[in-house]
């Protein structure tokens, strides 16, 4: 499956309630695994004028320190914004594909704030 296809923005920026954050973290962990936190939300629309929440995919980790550390954008998660059901997650396939092109480009993890961001 491809991402959905975007066809307008409505709010670029935005946040979300801390359980819709907590059903996503729970969606990622039991979906594709540790290691991925979704940020950066915005309200879009997508085909047939159908709202969504888009949500970046950060791949995250605690380092030695117990620092939040994040690598970068590997994918993607888009909700139905009336149902919050998923419409489409980036499988954990090109996820790790993604992680892997990171590295190689030589990409050094970064802080990341505490909390939502």
């Amino acid at each position: 499956m491809e991402d959905p296809s975007i066809v307008k923005v409505l709010q670029e920026n935005g946040e979300i309630n801390d359980e819709l954050d907590y059903a996503i973290m729970n969606y990622l962990i039991q979906n594709r695994g540790p290691g991925f936190t979704a940020c950066q939300p915005s309200l879009i629309e997508l085909e047939e004028e159908k709202k969504a929440i888009k949500m970046d995919i950060d791949h995250t980790f605690i380092d030695g320190n117990n620092q939040m550390m994040g690598l970068g954008i590997v994918g993607k998660i888009y909700f139905d914004y009336n149902t919050l059901q998923v419409i489409f997650c980036t499988p954990l396939e090109e996820l790790e594909n993604n992680i892997t092109k990171l590295k190689e480009a030589g990409i050094e993890p970064q802080i990341r704030p505490k909390g939502k961001y």
